[in-house]
């Protein structure tokens, strides 16, 4: 993992409760560390909890679902720091839904819009200048759920299932360039949020953020150099 020291690396959703592990995670190894972000109560929380590592991180507010923001962003983070050399993709979200009979089409595009959009705006945005280095790493977050459908998770398996097929496909276009795409697939995370919505589940069998946050630093990393178009499984024991 020495090869991340000053490394430019942007973390999407870097600022929210998988993104602080990774976000620290990285710092620790010497990146230099990007992380777009809207939430201001989640920025205030990451400083409370890591103030050593937030005065070394350069936060940008940024709505990653705003292509020609993020574009703009993306060189400009190229012009004055240089091309990023691994971009990870943390933003998504999560819905319950109604059954597909009961459904509204707007319900399946706001789980797209959370999921898939921003990840193919960064993607689309950074490739060019990854291609112009000679090399970069991409790490994506699909889940269990882009996997396997199930009742009342019609709208987010097919928003993962779609990051997870654009993972491969987007790897296909440039392995051959040096620049590494590969996803991670989460079951249930253990955060806050989902114990509150769970709580009579075993928390122990979740995936702890920390151990989700090894799995993409290695994937960020040129000990994953070999690895394209990998969907990674990280289960727990779920």
């Amino acid at each position: 993992m020495d090869a991340l020291q000053d490394h430019i690396v942007i973390v999407t959703g870097g600022t929210g409760e998988l993104g602080q592990h990774v976000t620290r995670r990285f710092q620790n190894l010497g990146a230099r560390v990007i992380v777009p972000f809207v939430s201001e109560q989640e920025l205030q929380a990451f400083h409370t909890r890591h103030p050593d590592v937030a005065k070394n991180v350069r936060f940008i507010r940024l709505d990653v679902r705003e292509s020609d923001k993020v574009r703009k962003f993306i060189q400009s983070v190229a012009e004055n720091e240089g091309a990023p050399d691994a971009v990870v993709n943390l933003v998504g979200g999560y819905a319950f839904g109604p059954p597909v009979a009961e459904a509204e089409w707007f319900e399946f595009q706001n789980m797209i819009e959370l999921n898939l959009v921003p990840t193919f705006n960064l993607c689309q945005a950074v490739l060019p200048h990854m291609l112009q280095k000679g090399r970069g790493k991409i790490v994506n977050v699909g889940a269990r759920a882009g996997l396997e459908g199930s009742a009342n998770h019609a709208a987010y398996s097919i928003a993962k299932a779609a990051v997870i097929r654009f993972t491969e496909a987007l790897a296909a276009e440039v392995k051959h360039r040096n620049i590494n795409v590969n996803c991670v697939l989460p079951s249930v995370i253990d955060t806050a949020f989902n114990r509150r919505d769970m709580p009579d589940a075993d928390f122990s069998h979740w995936v702890a953020p920390a151990d989700l946050a090894e799995v993409i630093v290695f994937l960020a990393s040129d000990a994953a150099r070999a690895v394209h178009g990998a969907a990674i499984p990280v289960y727990g024991r779920v």
